[in-house]
Parts: C-alpha cells; structure tokens; sequence
C-alpha cells in the first residue's frame, strides 16, 4: 500500500501521532528533508512518540518511513488532484471534454486503487483462493456483473466459483458455507441487513471472508480476514453514476484473477487453451 494511503486509512492513533500524520500528508517534501529533532519540534512531539508511529506502520524507523515517502510522494501528488469523482463531467460541455472527463476519472481511479493496495493482504488473499474447496461471491444490484465476470474468468481455468444472485439463495449458501469455503463480500460501505446477517452466519461457520470494500469505517470490516479496498472518493448517493466504483472493482477482481492465475501460469494456460479448442472442435 502506498505510504500515504496507509497514512489516510491507520485507525488507533493518539493525537500526537495524527499530528505528525497531518505534517507528512500537508508537508512531504519538508519531512524528507528534516532531521527527526525537527520533525518532532514542528509536530510538538516527542522522538519516541514518532518512533511508536513508525512501529505501528510497520517501519523499522523514520529512515523507512522518509524512504517510503520518497518513493511514493509523485503518485500521492497525482492522486491527490483537484478532480471531482461524482460530477466528472459539467453542464454544456463538448462531447470532446466529456470524453476527456471521463478519461481523468478512470485515470485517477485506477492510481487511487492501486495505492490502496496492501501486497501482504493481496498474497494471503490469493493464496486462501488456492486453499478454499469452494469460492462463494456475495454482492448486489451492479456489482453481480462484474462478480460474474470474475466467474467466467475462473471458469475458463477450470475454477467454479458460485455467485448466488437472490437474498434467498445468498442466504442459504451462507447458511451451509464451512471453513473449507472462501467467502468474498463486495460492499461498499457494509450497508443493509443483508450483508449483515451473511457475515454473521459465515463467521458462525468460520468460513474465511475476504471482503472487498471501501476505506469507510464499518462495523463488519472488522469481521473479516483478509480486506482489499476500492476506490472510495464517490459519493455512495450524490453522484452521476458509479463510474469510479465499478472500475475500482473491476481492476480489483483482474488483479486477483492475474495472481491467481500466475500462481500455476503454465498449467493455466494449458487448461484455457485445450478447453477452447474442445468447443473450436464440435462447432462443425
């Protein structure tokens, strides 16, 4: 996960370390330049203090940290530009700038989501999808589609994956998922009963979840055990449409399917091609 990123998303802080949050996020390239007596006099800390920081974020010391920082200071500046996801485009506007418009929205989309991911989590997340004896997707309304997608991707390798549609039927999967199962929950922002009561009942039957969501602070987040975040700079109602969202997802599954993929790369490849040539074979 981008630095920056793992700095707007690091929940259980005290004050004196959300102040020097605060000082990176609004003053980088003054952090890389800046001793650590420094920094702690300009955040009004003391030096354990930033050195508790740099533990919680998983840092050996503050040479890490600006390192990390350097790294990943041009796609926070980038991700960090003035663009409004929920109205990319504006009234009266040519059909060339509503082209362009949109264009800056999957742009910074796809920067947003990739900064959000955490490898450690991507790793455990695949490596449980290799586990599981089952894959079970639960989502709703616009989301089916690209859970769908993500399905026929798997299929053609020779993975089932079941995407129950209806509330009857997501329930009743839930109800006879087990530990040999992997559950991934797509939801936004962990709203409605549904999803709810679904997360309720796998971790009842200690089935697995990896949930896909937003960075928003939600009571089931904390259910899960492995968690990959979406894009979250759109409004859940406010908007022309979800256009970020869906992106976000999309990228996200692709990715999953990739690593899942080149966790046997040769085989997976054998097994797509023959398939194929097995349809190819009695079209005549």
């Amino acid at each position: 996960m981008n630095i920056f990123t793992q700095l707007k998303t690091i929940e259980n802080l005290t004050g004196n370390e959300h102040s020097i949050i605060d000082f990176v996020l609004q003053h980088p390239d003054e952090f890389l330049h800046l001793k650590t007596k420094d920094i702690c006099e300009r955040c009004f800390v003391s030096t354990p203090t930033l050195y508790r920081l740099c533990e919680k974020l998983g840092l050996s010391g503050v040479s890490e940290f600006k390192v990390k920082v350097s790294y990943s200071i041009q796609n926070y500046i980038e991700d960090n530009l003035d663009f409004d996801f929920d109205f990319p485009i504006k009234p009266n506007q040519t059909h060339h700038q509503i082209m362009t418009g949109m264009m800056e929205d999957y742009k910074q989309t796809l920067l947003s989501t990739f900064n959000l991911f955490d490898l450690d989590q991507l790793l455990f997340s695949v490596n449980a999808m290799k586990r599981a004896e089952k894959i079970d997707i639960y989502t709703s309304a616009g989301n089916l589609h690209f859970a769908e997608n993500f399905q026929f991707q798997m299929q053609e390798i020779g993975i089932e994956i079941n995407v129950p549609k209806e509330e009857y039927s997501q329930r009743l999967t839930a109800s006879y998922s087990n530990e040999q199962h992997l559950a991934i929950v797509i939801s936004f922002g962990g709203r409605g009963l549904l999803v709810e009561r679904i997360i309720r009942c796998l971790k009842e039957n200690r089935t697995p979840i990896l949930l896909i969501s937003s960075t928003e602070d939600f009571e089931i987040k904390k259910c899960a055990d492995y968690h990959l975040y979406l894009c979250s700079t759109e409004n859940h109602y406010h908007k022309l449409s979800s256009f970020s969202t869906r992106l976000s997802l999309l990228y996200i599954l692709d990715v999953l399917f990739l690593c899942f993929f080149s966790k046997d790369y040769e085989q997976n490849l054998k097994n797509k091609l023959t398939y194929y040539q097995k349809i190819r074979r009695y079209d005549y």
